[in-house]
Parts: C-alpha cells; sequence; structure tokens
C-alpha cells in the first residue's frame, strides 16, 4: 500500500484546489463590456480595441488619452510637464527614479482604479502602482513606457466608531496614519519608517514596533477591498473571499490592487512608547550579537512588549554597529528583556520615552532620498554562532568595495520571535511559510545587506559583493544546522524568488489563488514589476537567490 507523507498530501491538495476551483472569469470575458459597466463610454473611443498586436507606445497613448478625457487633465501626468517630473523625482531610490512611464494616473475614487485595470487590459497597456515608492529597485512600483499609478489622492484614513478598525487607504505613509490615529489615542500595526507607504509594507509583510504583541502588519488586516482582474471591487476576510485574504497576507502584488485595508487598532495613548539606540566598538561586538540572540529568546520567555535590531557598518574606514531597542509603551528601560545588554558596553545610548509618529520620523531621517539603494535578504534560524559568523562575513567582504563613491553598507538583523511566529497563526495564518519554524521552537532572523551609493557604474560590483556575502552566510547557515530558505519580501533584492522562499506548498497554493482569481494573469502579465509567482524580478541573474 503507498503510503504518502502528511507534506506531499496538503501538496498534493493545493494542485487540486487549482484545478476543481471556480474561477471568478468566464472564458468569454468582455473588457469593453466591463468598462462600460463603470460609465467608461467605450463607443466614444474610435481607437480603442484590442492591441495585443500593436506597439506598447501606441497603445499606452491610447490608454493614457482615454483615462485623461474621462477623468480630466488633473488625472493624468505627461513626460512634458512639472509635475510628472517631480514625480520620478521623488522616488526614495534613484534606481525607481530612472523610469520612465508613459503617463502617471492619479486615480481619486476606487473605482477609477477598476477602470484602470480593464482599460489595461483592453489596450494591452502595461502598468504599475505606487504607495509610498520605498522598494529600491526599478520597476518596483514604476514601469517604463507604460502606466504608473500614483495613489497620491487616495489617502483617507476612517476610524471605525468604536475605534477598533481604521480604513487605510493606500496612498497614506504610515507616518500620516499615526498622525491621524493619535488623537483618539490609537494605532495600528504598521511601519517604523514615516515615509514607508502602507500598501507594499502590508502586502509583504510588515514588521511593526508592537510586533511581538500583535504579529506583522499583515497579521492584523481584517479585511482587504480589492480590485480584481475582472475589475471588480471585492472584499477579502476570513468570511469573504477567505483564500484570497490569506494570499494577501505576504503574497504581495499577485492578486489584485488593494485600495483600502481595514487594519485592527491598538490602544496607545498619545502615541506614547520607548525607544532609542545603543552604539558599540569592534572590541564588543560579538559580545552584542550574544546579547542580540539572548535578547530574542527572552522576549519570548520574559517581555513580548520589547523589540530589537542590530546594524552592522563600515563609516569612513570604520567598523561601527549599533542595535536599536524599542517598547510598547513608556519607560521600556525596565523591560527585562535587556538583561543580556547589561555588561556589553555601549559608547552611548539614546534611549527614552517617544512618540511613535516623532519616532518614525526620525528612523526616517537616516535613510536620504535619492541615492542609488539596494535591498538583499536572507533569513536563518535563530543562532548567536551564525549571526557572528555573518559579522565576519560582512567585514571582510565589504573591504571589496572601498573605493565606491559615496557608499554606506549596512549589514541589518531582526528576528521573528517565538511570539511574533505565534501571531501569524491568527485569522487562518498567512503565505509565509515559517510554520516549521514554529514547530521547531526557533526564532527566524532576517538578515538584509542594505546600501546607498552614487554613480551606476558601481552598480555590479556592489550587487556582487553583496551576493557573495550572503551566499556565505547561506552556507554557514547550513553548517551549523539554522538553515533557512525564506526570504522577507519587503528586504528581497531583485534577484531573489521571494515567493519560491515560501515553500513549495504555499507556492502552489497562491498560484491557485492566482488561478482562480485572474485566470487571464492580469497581475502577472500587465503588472510585471516586483515579486512573481514564478520569478525574481529578474530572472537568472546568477546572482544570490534564496
Amino acid at each position: 500500500m503507498l503510503h504518502l507523507s502528511q507534506q506531499l498530501l496538503s501538496l498534493l491538495a493545493c494542485i487540486l484546489s487549482v484545478v476543481t476551483a471556480a474561477p471568478h472569469e468566464h472564458a468569454d470575458f468582455d473588457a469593453a463590456a466591463a468598462l462600460r459597466s463603470h460609465g467608461f463610454q467605450v463607443d466614444q473611443y474610435t481607437d480603442l480595441a484590442p492591441l495585443a498586436n500593436t506597439s506598447s507606445n501606441r497603445a499606452c497613448e491610447i490608454a493614457c488619452n482615454a483615462l485623461e478625457h474621462h477623468y480630466g487633465a488633473d488625472s493624468v501626468d505627461r513626460p512634458d510637464e512639472a509635475a510628472y517630473t517631480s514625480f520620478v523625482g521623488a522616488y526614495w531610490s534613484a534606481l525607481q527614479s530612472d523610469v520612465h512611464p508613459y503617463c502617471i494616473f492619479k486615480p481619486s475614487a476606487p473605482e477609477a482604479v477598476s477602470v484602470l485595470v480593464l482599460l489595461s487590459r483592453l489596450t494591452q497597456c502595461p502598468f504599475a502602482v505606487k504607495s509610498g515608492g520605498h522598494a529600491a529597485f526599478a520597476g518596483a512600483s514604476s514601469i517604463e513606457g507604460g502606466i504608473t499609478v500614483s495613489f497620491q489622492n487616495l489617502s483617507g484614513v476612517a476610524l471605525s466608531a468604536d475605534k477598533k478598525v481604521a480604513a487605510v487607504q493606500p496612498g497614506n505613509t504610515w507616518g500620516s496614519v499615526y498622525s491621524a490615529l493619535q488623537k483618539d489615542d490609537v494605532a495600528v500595526i504598521g511601519g517604523r519608517v514615516e515615509n514607508i507607504g502602507v500598501g507594499g509594507l502590508t502586502t509583504g509583510g510588515g514588521i511593526s514596533f508592537f510586533s511581538s504583541l500583535y504579529g506583522l502588519a499583515c497579521d492584523n488586516v481584517v479585511a482587504y477591498d480589492v480590485v480584481g482582474a475582472q475589475g471588480k471591487i471585492m472584499p477579502a476576510s476570513t468570511t469573504e473571499n477567505p483564500d484570497l485574504y490569506w494570499a494577501l497576507r505576504g503574497g504581495g502584488n499577485n492578486f489584485g490592487i488593494v485600495v483600502s485595508f481595514h487594519l485592527e487598532t491598538i490602544p496607545l495613548p498619545g502615541g506614547q512608547m520607548w525607544g532609542g539606540s545603543l552604539l558599540y566598538e569592534e572590541s564588543s561586538f560579538d559580545a552584542m550579537c550574544k546579547a542580540f540572540s539572548a535578547t530574542v529568546d527572552s522576549i519570548a520567555s520574559n517581555d513580548h512588549k520589547a523589540g530589537l535590531w542590530l546594524a552592522m557598518a563600515v563609516q569612513n574606514g570604520t567598523k561601527v554597529a549599533s542595535v536599536e531597542h524599542y517598547y510598547a509603551e513608556p519607560d521600556g528601560q525596565q523591560s527585562p528583556a535587556w538583561a543580556p545588554f547589561a555588561d556589553v558596553p555601549a559608547v552611548s545610548d539614546t534611549r527614552q520615552n517617544r512618540v511613535l509618529f516623532n519616532y518614525t520620523a526620525e528612523v526616517q531621517a537616516s535613510n536620504p532620498d535619492g541615492l542609488r539603494e539596494m535591498y538583499y535578504g536572507l533569513s536563518f534560524l535563530g543562532s548567536a554562532d551564525v549571526l557572528i559568523a555573518a559579522k565576519d562575513i560582512y567585514f571582510e567582504e565589504i573591504a571589496a568595495l572601498e573605493n565606491v563613491r559615496g557608499l554606506l553598507p549596512v549589514l541589518a538583523c531582526q528576528a521573528f520571535t517565538l511570539p511574533i511566529l505565534t501571531q501569524m497563526r491568527k485569522n487562518g495564518g498567512n503565505a509565509l511559510g515559517l510554520e516549521d519554524a514554529l514547530a521547531q521552537g526557533r526564532p527566524v532572523y532576517v538578515m538584509q545587506v542594505a546600501a546607498w551609493w552614487e554613480r551606476r557604474a558601481d552598480d555590479a560590483a556592489v550587487y556582487g559583493v553583496a551576493s557573495r556575502i550572503l551566499e556565505r552566510i547561506k552556507a554557514a547557515s547550513v553548517a551549523r544546522g539554522a538553515a533557512s530558505d525564506y526570504v522577507y519580501m519587503n528586504y528581497a533584492s531583485m534577484f531573489q524568488d521571494v515567493i519560491g522562499s515560501y515553500g513549495e506548498e504555499n507556492g502552489a497554493r497562491l498560484k491557485g489563488v492566482a488561478a482562480q482569481y485572474d485566470p487571464a494573469g492580469v497581475f502577472q502579465r500587465l503588472q510585471p514589476g516586483y515579486f512573481k509567482l514564478d520569478r525574481a524580478p529578474v530572472a537568472d541573474s546568477g546572482y544570490f537567490s534564496h
């Protein structure tokens, strides 16, 4: 008798669901008819017809003209306009500013996003969407020659009468959300940098100052309002389209465009919390790494209100390192979680009571705009030994880049503590594929090489060194029994197959959800940027993936 493992059975169930689930789109779907249902008078535009055999420029010219005619001149920016130049130049990373769309569309209502999707299908003009635009690589929230959708006019924040749920549109950054909610003494689980957008951070996971208490941002979404491939605005929650709800919790931009996030709030009187950094000299680096690891374990057993990250860098030829401590309420210095750092001498200590919005603005101040940027990440199971090895590898390899002009390279590490992994089970779980780590009782260390530099000519050198660093850290984690394939989407590079790192079972399930809600592959073909279901943004690069 043939015996199948539980993992294989689960994978077969996912594959079977792809075959048997009723798709949300009929084979004879008519994008023109769907546009008419949104009040878009297709017949008055003689150029509007399926344009699969027409050049992309012509298709996008027709689509941009139609959007401008329907919504007005203020809704569309063109390359010869000052607003276009300002928009393209305002991306955090210069790599994204190198991309030039045919036009920029600024919808003022969710229904306009529906029209955009349908118009893209009708003309075959590709698109990208921009929430905060804080991704590092070209094409993540921008598209060459297509339509870049700016959510700047979809920036509402509405608090429910009982103050338990905040409806947040994707044009918000976390700073604007925290500022709006602070007057009601509540907050939401969101980003730690003021100008990061709500959209990308939440659909990719979302580490928060409060994650050990509540989980990631994606674990605290009560419901999504999503524009699907058929132009309909669908709810996604535990009770409505629950498979789509699961997929959006870490699955990125592969299933639709979220036009409203309904976020569970937490009490935070006056936005008050605690946090700051400890700075260390090289002689304390090993002890700092050990204290970091011990604190991650201490948070699990002693105090879920605490959190931390670690960063190492080379500045003007000097090795420096810091650890950020943060706490979910004032006077966090009293927490027993910090005991492992008591005997590690710090050069400076900026930890103090803070206000959430102000704290995120201070973190933002250390992340300047307009430089060439890179995020490049991996993960491993909690291990002080691997962390120390990663530190040594980083400082050995980064020396090769000492002549790169304007370079600041950072090796950063933080942890999905056991409480965070436990919170990921809420509401049916998320798509990240970290169930095995929780079953083993081991936290997951999320590490990234982050860098900025000035010249395009140095791109290949920076990517190559970062790839070698991660390859060597991966090997160190394998050798020490701490390997993990998971890549955190929000810290990944364009060379990484993020969805592939979620594991075979979750990958199959995500593809099944996409096949059901988007059988035509609109969000794979016509929105080609960022991390797709079957590939890295730059596939087959030869650089480290996961």
